[in-house]
């Protein structure tokens, strides 16, 4: 997206139900406020502002020069609180994209570290799968808050930004269920398509596995999160449920996708406003996210260019096979070989079978 579309986007931009106004891209936006001024906005960081807890520290709800601001105020006054606070600061003081939280500026006043984002009015993903949500997302939405969130991260990843942190208390929404990408305290800039080894930290249940395992980081690692978030969608679980007992989503859902058990996955919520062909394909494109080795994995391009067909109604098997290569890869075991041209012709016959199974919801 260039500057001047990303600046007519973001003009336009207002949630349609709260009347909330995204702020102006700007060049060279980045401000630094001062401590009392922050303290000011929050009414002293009032736990009546509390908004949510992210991995580095607590954000607030506040107001500056009439505009609605989220506060996060870093709670780690250490080299590695110094050193996450700083990456935030520079992957987002370099991030325009309608789909990405922006940073509006910064506070490092004494051992006071403070990042001001610009305020989203609906909370984040993770309130909205909760079982205790008075509202659950119907898959209209669910469909549309994959695709804003697919397009936050391609456009992180054509940047050469990794996220590292995908979750989805990391994505925040507004009432329309416009998705963006936040919480960057984590994310790395890297040389494309290249891989690093560096200390694990992430969020439990949603870490691709060379990432658990080896400390191995790439953009690939952010598409295997992304297929945890599609899977949640899918299923209205968090990635560690108390109904799942012992066992991760993955480690539940494993089975079932391997023998194509897709009816099994779906959240109840949604078995009457669900589109089937969409479903199905949606499973599908979450399969290609979460092989575990990362070259089998789907990139962000393909992602999107799936969930555009998807979103728009275009399932037509002819059309989005071609989304999906027949050498992706397999989710169930590390040692498992390529899929075959044979054995992916052969899944797609399970298709009408499944979609009468979705169809059946209703």
């Amino acid at each position: 997206m260039s500057y001047h579309e990303a600046h007519q986007r973001a003009e336009k931009s207002v949630c349609s139900v709260c009347h909330n106004r995204r702020p102006q891209f700007e060049r060279n936006r980045k401000k630094e406020f001062s401590y009392a001024e922050l303290c000011a906005a929050t009414r002293g960081f009032s736990p009546k502002n509390y908004l949510s807890e992210g991995g580095f520290g607590c954000v607030y709800k506040g107001e500056l020069r009439g505009q609605k601001v989220a506060v996060k105020k870093h709670t780690y006054a250490n080299q590695k609180g110094e050193k996450e606070f700083k990456s935030e600061v520079d992957v987002l003081s370099k991030a325009m994209h309608e789909n990405v939280v922006m940073l509006l500026g910064s506070c490092s006043e004494r051992n006071n570290r403070l990042l001001v984002y610009e305020y989203v009015c609906n909370a984040s993903l993770d309130q909205h799968l909760s079982q205790h949500s008075r509202k659950p997302l119907d898959w209209t939405d669910r469909v549309k808050v994959a695709d804003g969130a697919a397009k936050g991260l391609l456009y992180l990843h054509e940047n050469n930004i990794i996220h590292r942190d995908l979750t989805a208390n990391n994505i925040l929404l507004t009432h329309d269920y416009d998705a963006l990408l936040g919480d960057f305290g984590l994310a790395r800039t890297v040389i494309e398509d290249s891989s690093y080894s560096t200390e694990c930290f992430g969020s439990r249940g949603y870490m691709a596995p060379e990432y658990a395992e080896f400390g191995k980081v790439s953009i690939k690692t952010d598409v295997y999160s992304f297929g945890v978030v599609l899977l949640q969608l899918i299923t209205g679980m968090r990635p560690m449920d108390k109904r799942l007992g012992e066992r991760s989503l993955m480690g539940w859902a494993r089975p079932l996708l391997k023998d194509r058990k897709y009816a099994d996955l779906v959240d109840e919520r949604i078995t009457k406003s669900h589109d089937a062909h969409q479903l199905f394909w949606m499973i599908r494109l979450a399969e290609k996210c979460l092989s575990r080795e990362p070259k089998k994995r789907l990139n962000m391009i393909q992602v999107v260019d799936a969930l555009t067909h998807i979103v728009e109604g275009r399932t037509h098997a002819s059309i989005l096979r071609d989304c999906f290569p027949a050498r992706s890869g397999s989710i169930y075991s590390a040692s498992d070989s390529d899929e075959s041209e044979e054995e992916m012709k052969e899944s797609f016959k399970f298709e009408d079978e499944l979609l009468i199974q979705f169809s059946s919801f209703k």
